[in-house]
């Protein structure tokens, strides 16, 4: 019986198995491919954290007199900042007007002829013709009047106040979002009526760890867009401002983003990536050009006569769509970044007529 040592069996099989990778990958025909060229890139690491687009007033309007509710604003409605949202019952109002203006007026008639009385006995007592005791009097009666002419006006300037509050006004552009009271309602001063959410110079809320301030401060300072996405879309939007204020039990600090040139709703929520070390120049191919499996990471390249090198690498910080890998890549080495799922080393690839499109996204 013929024996075969089992490290010989091993190494002839995968002799075998080689050979038969090599030759299968030179029958196969040329595969068409996308390539984007390795580049030495600034990356800085970053981490994912959540947030959500919110507005930057999001206000409950409230009465500030009491009455009954006869106009009311539909939920829905877009407003401009001036608008009437909705109306009180002014009638008690109307009346308390006139009364004052029949007050005021009646104090000024007052006021006018004590002033004209003062005068006359001005004179008549420069001439001893009225005794100093009826002048003083008479002056005193003319003070009087212009304190009561003083509380009139105040009366009066505090029921057109009054007035003026009867009608609920936009205070800035928005949606009516909610009805916080019903039409025919007696409602007293301090309720809510609706709520008005301002949708147009939106911003993002996001709370990341108060570590990150080190590395997000100087994002801030140059005004450097990062990079966020939503079930919606993806952006690169700019840091508004920065609240380097940690809760003590979270230890998180809130940052507002800018998404003033996005068309998202309020209330979405978002991922934002936040830088979490520092920056350093590496070598840097896109995500899509990974290929992950269990014995670990890898790449295609195309070599010189165009055929598919596969290389083993290690992967360093990522930041957004580019990664840096260590292995035997350089820069301007043309990386698969489509395509690479069904190749072999050794097979023959063509670059797609469409590569400059992919190139153009990418960058």
């Amino acid at each position: 019986m013929l024996r075969i040592n089992s490290t010989k069996l091993f190494a002839i099989l995968l002799t075998t198995a080689s050979f038969s990778n090599t030759v299968m990958s030179q029958n196969f025909p040329a595969s068409s491919v996308n390539v984007i060229q390795a580049k030495t890139t600034s990356l800085s690491p970053v981490s994912w954290v959540s947030g959500t687009v919110v507005s930057k007033n999001d206000s409950k309007l409230a009465a500030e007199i009491s009455g009954r509710l006869t106009q009311l604003v539909e939920i829905g409605s877009k407003v401009q900042r001036g608008d009437i949202l909705a109306k009180i019952d002014d009638a008690t109002l109307q009346i308390q007007l006139k009364e004052h203006v029949a007050s005021v007026k009646k104090a000024q008639a007052t006021l006018t002829f004590l002033q004209s009385e003062l005068k006359r006995k001005q004179s008549l007592a420069k001439q001893n013709l009225s005794s100093i005791t009826d002048l003083d009097k008479t002056r005193s009666e003319r003070d009087i009047a212009q304190g009561d002419l003083s509380v009139a006006e105040s009366k009066l300037a505090q029921t057109q106040q009054q007035l003026t509050y009867s009608e609920l006004k936009a205070p800035f552009n928005g949606l009516v979002v909610e009805r916080l009271s019903n039409l025919g309602e007696y409602v007293n001063n301090g309720t809510a009526i609706v709520r008005l959410v301002q949708t147009s110079d939106l911003e993002a809320s996001v709370f990341m760890p108060i570590t990150s301030y080190q590395f997000v401060k100087p994002t801030l300072d140059s005004q450097t867009p990062i990079a966020i996405t939503s079930a919606l879309s993806n952006a690169n939007v700019k840091i508004k401002s920065l609240v380097p204020v940690a809760n003590n039990r979270s230890h998180l600090m809130e940052a507002r983003l800018d998404l003033s040139s996005l068309d998202w709703p309020i209330g979405l929520n978002i991922k934002v990536a936040i830088a979490n070390g520092s920056t350093k120049n590496v070598l840097a191919i896109p995500r899509d050009a990974l290929i992950l499996r269990r014995d670990g990471t890898s790449i295609f390249k195309v070599s010189k006569d165009n055929k598919a090198q596969q290389i083993s690498v290690t992967v360093g910080v990522g930041a957004g769509e580019w990664v840096e890998v260590i292995g035997e890549v350089k820069a301007g080495d043309n990386i698969i970044v489509r395509g690479s799922e069904r190749l072999q080393p050794g097979q023959a690839v063509k670059i797609k007529t469409n590569n400059h499109e992919l190139i153009s996204s990418k960058r």
